[in-house]
C-alpha cells in the first residue's frame, strides 16, 4: 500500500512541478528532496547530473545564442527550466531507489507485464553491455585509442539496435498472442 501511494505521490510531483513557474518553489522542493534522499544523496545527484548535464549544457547553450540574437530576457526562464529538469529527474531517481515498482503498479495486471518486459530488457542489456567491456579489455592488450573506441561504440550502438527491433517484435507477437491489442 505504502508503494501505490508513493506512486501517487510521484505522478503529483511531476504534474505539480511541470506546472509551477517560481524559483523559489523549485529551490524549497529542492531541498526538501535532498532530505527525503537522506543517505543516499550523493549516490542521486551524481546519477542526476549525469543523466541530464549533457542534454541541459547544449540545450541551454543553444538558447542563450537565440536569446541574445532575439533581444529576449533568458536569465529567469533558462534557471528556471534547468531547476525543473533537476527536480524532476532527481525525484524520478529517489522515487525507483525507495519504491519498489513491482508492488506499487501491482493494481493493473496489464501495468505489472509491461514492467516485467522492460525490466527483464534492461536487465538483458545491462549484462550484454558488460560482456562486451570485458571482451573489449580482455582483447586489448593497450589502452584503445580514439578509432578503438569509435569503431567499439559504432558495434554497440548497431548490435542494440538491431536487439531492440528484433526483441520488439517478439514482444509485441507474445503480447498479442495474449491478448493485449485488440485489432
Amino acid at each position: 500500500m505504502k508503494d501505490k501511494i508513493a506512486l501517487g505521490l510521484y505522478v503529483f510531483c511531476v504534474i505539480l512541478l511541470t506546472s509551477v513557474h517560481n524559483i523559489e518553489f523549485f529551490l524549497i522542493f529542492i531541498v526538501l528532496l535532498f532530505i527525503l534522499a537522506n543517505k543516499d544523496f550523493f549516490k542521486i545527484l551524481k546519477k542526476t547530473l549525469t543523466a541530464i548535464f549533457l542534454f541541459n549544457f547544449f540545450v541551454s547553450l543553444f538558447y542563450i545564442i537565440y536569446a541574445i540574437f532575439n533581444t529576449l530576457p533568458w536569465k529567469d526562464y533558462l534557471i528556471l527550466i534547468n531547476l525543473r529538469v533537476f527536480s524532476i529527474t532527481f525525484l524520478t531517481f529517489l522515487f525507483i531507489q525507495k519504491v519498489n515498482l513491482f508492488k506499487a503498479l501491482s493494481f493493473s495486471k496489464t501495468l505489472t507485464f509491461i514492467l516485467v518486459l522492460s525490466y527483464s530488457q534492461i536487465l538483458t542489456f545491462k549484462k550484454y553491455l558488460l560482456d562486451f567491456k570485458l571482451a573489449l579489455r580482455s582483447r586489448i592488450l593497450y589502452k584503445p585509442n580514439l578509432k578503438d573506441k569509435y569503431n567499439f561504440t559504432s558495434s554497440l550502438f548497431y548490435f542494440f539496435l538491431n536487439k531492440s527491433i528484433s526483441n520488439s517484435k517478439e514482444i509485441s507477437q507474445a503480447m498479442k498472442s495474449r491478448g493485449f491489442f485488440n485489432d
